[in-house]
């Protein structure tokens, strides 16, 4: 019967010792995570909405470039990223989104305060 093969590295013998090296960071994430908070940041305060689509691209980017193994410790606060993002995303949308919901309670009339008066 033949030996098994032992793992390489085996810290029973100091020659097979190798030697630890920390896995390179993503920096990439974690670029891209500081670019969607300040411009979400940036979208709140200017109301610009180029900003905003800027933010949410970073934050989808931020997400789907996270490491499985980093995961654990960083996910829910990227996810909340993107939460931010659309959200200011949808603040700087808000001026126009009320617009068009008061156009539609009126019912369709042309001119904006203009209501039909009845005969008595």
């Amino acid at each position: 019967m033949a030996r098994s093969k032992e793992f390489p590295g085996d810290p029973r013998r100091s020659a097979d010792v190798v030697p630890y090296t920390p896995a390179t960071s993503a920096s990439d994430g974690s670029l891209y995570y500081m670019i969607a908070f300040v411009s979400s940041m940036g979208t709140l305060v200017f109301k610009n909405k180029w900003i905003g689509w800027i933010a949410v691209y970073s934050s989808l980017l931020s997400v789907f470039s996270d490491r499985a193994s980093a995961s654990g410790s960083g996910g829910s606060s990227r996810l909340s990223t993107v939460v931010l993002a659309f959200t200011s995303l949808v603040m700087a949308y808000m001026p126009e989104l009320i617009a068009l919901f008061r156009l539609f309670n009126q019912g369709g009339s042309g001119a904006p305060g203009s209501a039909s008066t009845t005969a008595q």
